[in-house]
């Protein structure tokens, strides 16, 4: 009951956020395209009939899997960036924001511990905030499915054009469950970035972006004046970055051939981006962020 009330209260400090992001998002995805088909033309809307009568000879059905699947995932994209920005925005935040405004001694007083309440904080960030927004998604996709429904009755009676046959191959439930599946991966992969964000959060007496950024960029301008120095070819840091944070477009084929399946292709290629080393740094930076939360809370 704690854990649940500590992430309400998180909620509820950045409800406006949380709330009006998604919203508006989902307005524009439903929105524009919508206004465009209403500004289609006589001879537009033909060949639009004629393009969508054709699909009634797909019989490929894990083509139309993945035609399915890249159409929700292309729903969920612009949730999940906008998302990832305000997880970042919320964790370089989170506890700089409650020492500046002196309300960690309110919440001190409270039967809450530290470490419950930094955890609390990891939780809301890492899945709680991302979920938000893919609820939002999983609507739109729903209210297109809605329209898609309708947009079948109506060229079934209007147009003598059957699609009901490729609705049996939509998936469309299983693929959403294969979107909402890797959102646990996703908060796997992100840990180490996410809790030196707090960890910059909690250790900053100003300007907590500055303090996340600065370290590691003056870590790889030191790398690359010895690298150069020293006339070497590798960056170390640099390509660990890069390779660790980066969804190699890569992974997708090697995925695709070891799953057989592209429903499991996200969550092959998240499972491959996970490292021991990057959750063993992402613990530690969470236990630095209590013992600095325990032993500092002052700005």
């Amino acid at each position: 009951m704690q854990i649940f009330m500590g992430v309400r209260k998180e909620l509820w400090e950045f409800k406006k956020t949380l709330f009006w992001m998604p919203l508006l998002i989902g307005i524009f995805m439903v929105a524009a395209p919508l206004l465009k088909l209403l500004l289609l033309e006589g001879a537009q809307i033909r060949i639009v009939i004629e393009g969508v009568s054709s699909t009634d000879n797909l019989t490929n059905a894990q083509g139309l899997t993945r035609l399915f699947l890249a159409t929700i995932t292309g729903m969920f994209a612009p949730f999940i960036l906008v998302g990832l920005v305000v997880q970042l925005y919320y964790f370089i935040t989170c506890l700089f924001d409650e020492r500046r405004d002196m309300s960690i001694y309110f919440w001190r007083s409270l039967p809450v511990s530290d470490a419950q309440n930094i955890m609390v904080k990891l939780l809301t960030g890492a899945l709680v905030v991302p979920a938000i927004f893919m609820l939002a998604a999983t609507s739109v996709v729903f209210i297109f499915v809605f329209l898609a429904l309708v947009g079948s009755c109506i060229l079934d009676f209007g147009y003598d054009i059957s699609l009901w046959a490729l609705w049996g191959s939509a998936d469309i439930f299983s693929n959403l469950l294969s979107i909402w599946s890797g959102l646990l991966l996703y908060a796997l992969w992100m840990i180490p970035l996410f809790s030196w964000l707090m960890l910059a959060s909690m250790f900053a007496n100003k300007a907590p972006f500055l303090w996340a950024v600065l370290p590691v960029a003056l870590l790889l301008v030191i790398e690359s004046y010895i690298t150069d120095y020293l006339k070497l070819d590798a960056h170390f840091l640099r390509e660990t970055l890069l390779e660790y944070f980066a969804l190699a477009t890569e992974l997708i084929p090697n995925s695709f051939q070891q799953v057989g399946t592209p429903k499991f292709i996200l969550l092959s290629a998240l499972w491959n981006k996970i490292s021991l080393i990057g959750t063993a740094l992402g613990i530690g930076f969470i236990y630095l962020t209590y013992w600095l939360r325990v032993n500092r809370s002052h700005l």
